[in-house]
């Protein structure tokens, strides 16, 4: 029961570290701005949204988690 529970945790965290992947990636949005002639070149600006980068922060951490007490109950008998 408890190295079922352990694989279950780790499969829980594999979950968490994808989300946070998918978290960061909607948190970032990167804007190309044309040249305009004369006045300025042709530049990209990034925008970063505090919240999904916030849940991404969170996931990585529950999936840490989760990683130390599967590993845990995997190497306890």
């Amino acid at each position: 029961m408890r190295k079922s529970l352990g694989w279950a945790e780790l499969a829980c965290a594999l979950l968490a570290v994808i989300g946070a992947v998918a978290c960061w990636n909607a948190g970032v949005r990167t804007t190309e701005f044309p040249a305009v002639p004369d006045v300025s070149p042709a530049y990209s600006g990034t925008f970063y949204s505090g919240s999904w980068i916030a849940l991404a922060a969170l996931a990585v951490i529950v999936a840490g988690l989760l990683m130390v007490d599967g590993v845990r109950r995997l190497a306890s008998k």
